[in-house]
């Protein structure tokens, strides 16, 4: 079954790093509505369909549904031998903390620029699902949450769980996934790609350091905030002048 597994997640990534429309385009087609804020929510659905669902079969496939809330003793075991401690703790609090402490300094770098009216700073890529008007913070709320929960499940749990149950290896498996992760990303170019694939090794460290998988969803929900919704409003009143 682990192989199984692995050849259906392996499948779901090839089909999202396709040219064409793939599924979570058509989930989008489907269930969006006629504006653009209420297609915004089928976007939102269509990730969670591309990736959520395809991450719960694979874990019921290989006997690890479970894992969705206790980390498996395999990561355990990397965490451990790679000499971290597997549970939140102080220098993983220090962490946190410094993540948040930069994100406040870099909304306040951006407040005053536009204070002061200078043009924003140039961000690598500019999502096309970011939110234009404050009508469409819904659904672009919507689709942060959803990425950053199923993405998570997918990329940090399921896919390097199944990879290193068929191989052997659990380290080949999130490595796998990292860059997998990362290439997913390749319509933001290759500097997307670089700094998504950054952003999901730190992702991956984060999970396997505090041993909760939701600590991993909670900041990649974050940043998917800050570039759906946060960036775009600071943007938005230096575009319309």
């Amino acid at each position: 079954m682990p192989l199984l597994a692995t050849a259906l997640l392996l499948g779901i990534v090839v089909q999202a790093m396709g040219q064409g429309p793939g599924i979570a385009a058509h989930v989008a087609r489907l269930a969006g509505g006629r504006t653009r804020a209420s297609a915004l929510y089928g976007w939102a659905l269509g990730t969670a369909v591309t990736f959520c669902a395809p991450a719960l079969l694979a874990l019921a496939l290989i006997g690890r549904v479970d894992a969705v809330w206790a980390m498996p003793a395999e990561f355990g075991q990397v965490a451990r031998a790679a000499g971290w401690r597997g549970a939140i703790d102080g220098e993983v609090a220090w962490l946190l903390g410094s993540l948040g402490l930069g994100a406040a300094i870099g909304l306040a770098v951006l407040l005053l620029r536009r204070a002061l009216g200078r043009p924003p700073m140039r961000v690598i890529h500019r999502s096309a699902a970011a939110a234009r008007h404050a009508s469409e913070w819904g659904g672009a709320a919507a689709i942060a949450v959803a990425a950053g929960v199923s993405e998570e499940l997918f990329f940090r749990l399921a896919l390097p769980l199944a990879i290193g149950l068929a191989t052997g290896s659990v380290v080949a498996g999130l490595a796998v996934a990292t860059i997998a992760f990362a290439l997913i990303h390749r319509h933001q170019g290759w500097k997307g790609v670089a700094a998504t694939g950054v952003v999901g090794a730190g992702l991956a460290y984060l999970y396997l350091s505090t041993g909760a998988l939701w600590v991993a969803m909670l900041l990649h929900v974050a940043i998917d905030l800050n570039a759906l919704i946060l960036r775009p409003w600071l943007d938005r009143p230096l575009r319309r002048a």
